[in-house]
C-alpha cells in the first residue's frame, strides 16, 4: 500500500523575471517520460501457476529502455498556472502509455498470448491469466522511493507495490482490448485495478475489483490491504486506454464467494456442535465406566443374579454411547466437507473455473 497523494510530487515553476529582463517559461503540464539509455539487452523469465498448472514466460527487454525508466523523473512538472489540481487525471496514464514501452508490451503480450492459445483460454480466462501473472510478482514497497514505476520497471524488477502492479496490469489488459480503470482509494492510500463487468460491479463503479498485491479472483475485493486496513472509501476512477471488452464471469466469482462465506459459517456452527457432542461423550464415558466397574464387581463377587439384572441397563448405556459417537462422526464429516470446500477455494485463487466446478458439485 502507498501514500499516494503525498508521493505524487508536483513541481510548480513560475515566471522568471529580474535585472530588467524576463524569461517566459512554457505553459502546460509535463508528465513523466522515458529517455532510453545505453545498456545491454535483458532477458526476463517469470514463473507462476495458473489454473493449477505451471506457467513460464521469457521476454526480451531493451536494457536501455529499462535503465531510462529507472532513472526517469516520476513527478509532474507544471509550468505557470496550468492545471493546478486536475493533473492527476492523466498521471497514471502517462506511466502506462509512455510510447517507448510499446515494444516491451508487444513482446510481453506475445509470450502471454502463447499461453492463452496453447490452453484455449476465452476472454475471461485470459483476463484472469494476466491478473494472476501480475499478482504472482512480489509485493514490495520501497521505503525510500515513493513514486510509481513504469510498467517495464515492475516487469523487469519482478516486484512492486500497489500502484506499480496495478499500472502494469492496466497496460497489459488495455492493450488486449479490455475496458480497465485505475481505482484510487485516497484515504487508505491504496491503488487497485478495475475491469468492466456487469455482474461483479464494485460499489456501482461498473468495474470488477482486481487486487494486484495478493492472490484473488477477478471481482474479489480483499478483506485487508497493506498493514491490515480495510477499504471503506469510494474510489476515484482513472480509465486507461479505450478497450471495450468486459469480464463476464463475475456471476461465477460471486457464487464462489457466497459458497466460501457459507462454508466458513457452517464450519463454525458445526464446530460448536462437535464441542457439545464431545462434552456429552465425556459424560457418557463416565457413566459407562461406572456401570462396567459395577458389573465387574458383581462378577467378581459371584452375584450372578444381580449381574444379570444390571446387564440390560449397561447395554442401553453402550447403545447410547455408540449412537452418540455415530452422531458426532456425522457432524465431523459434515464439518470436513465445508472445511475442505473453503480450503479448495482459498488454494484455488488462480483457478476460477476449477473452483466453480467444485462449488457447483458440492452438496447443498
Amino acid at each position: 500500500m502507498r501514500r499516494l497523494y503525498a508521493a505524487l510530487v508536483v513541481v510548480a515553476l513560475a515566471l522568471l523575471a529580474g535585472g530588467g529582463c524576463s524569461a517566459e517559461l512554457p505553459t502546460g503540464v509535463v508528465y513523466p517520460s522515458i529517455t532510453p539509455e545505453e545498456a545491454a539487452p535483458r532477458t526476463v523469465t517469470h514463473e507462476f501457476t495458473f489454473e493449477g498448472e505451471p506457467v513460464a514466460i521469457t521476454v526480451p527487454v531493451d536494457g536501455g529502455l529499462y535503465a531510462g525508466a529507472v532513472s526517469a523523473g516520476k513527478a509532474v512538472i507544471r509550468f505557470g498556472n496550468a492545471r493546478e489540481t486536475d493533473w492527476i487525471e492523466d498521471y497514471y496514464a502517462a506511466f502506462v502509455d509512455e510510447p517507448h514501452q510499446d515494444q516491451f508490451y508487444a513482446d510481453a503480450l506475445a509470450a502471454l498470448r502463447a499461453v492463452r492459445d496453447a490452453r484455449g483460454l476465452d476472454a475471461d480466462r485470459y483476463a484472469e491469466l494476466l491478473s494472476v501473472f501480475v499478482q504472482s510478482l512480489e509485493y514490495h514497497t520501497d521505503a525510500v522511493d515513493l513514486s510509481p514505476k513504469f510498467p517495464v520497471e515492475t516487469f523487469v524488477d519482478g516486484f512492486g507495490d500497489c500502484d506499480d502492479k496495478a499500472l502494469l496490469l492496466a497496460g497489459l489488459l488495455a492493450r488486449e482490448g479490455y475496458d480497465v480503470a485505475i481505482l484510487l482509494f485516497e484515504p487508505e492510500q491504496h491503488v487497485a485495478l478495475g475491469i468492466r463487468s456487469a455482474n461483479a460491479d464494485y460499489r456501482d463503479t461498473g468495474y470488477a475489483f482486481v487486487e494486484t498485491t495478493s492472490q484473488g479472483f477477478v471481482g474479489m475485493a480483499p478483506e485487508e490491504v497493506g498493514d491490515g486496513g480495510t477499504l471503506t472509501s469510494e474510489p476515484r476512477l482513472f480509465p486507461i486506454g479505450s478497450g471495450t471488452t468486459a469480464y463476464t464471469a463475475g456471476d461465477e466469482v460471486q457464487a464462489i464467494l457466497g459458497a466460501r462465506e457459507k462454508a466458513i459459517a457452517e464450519a463454525k456452527r458445526l464446530t460448536g456442535l462437535i464441542e457439545q457432542a464431545d462434552a456429552a461423550l465425556t459424560s457418557l464415558e463416565t457413566e459407562n465406566r461406572a456401570a462396567r466397574e459395577e458389573l465387574e464387581a458383581l462378577q467378581a463377587a459371584g452375584d450372578v443374579s444381580a449381574y444379570n439384572a444390571a446387564v440390560p441397563a449397561y447395554n442401553v448405556l453402550v447403545e447410547r454411547y455408540n449412537q452418540a459417537v455415530a452422531d458426532r462422526n456425522e457432524l465431523v464429516a459434515e464439518h470436513n466437507e465445508y472445511a475442505n470446500l473453503e480450503r479448495t477455494i482459498v488454494e484455488g485463487l488462480d483457478n476460477r473455473t476449477g473452483v466453480f466446478a467444485a462449488v457447483a458439485s458440492a452438496p447443498e
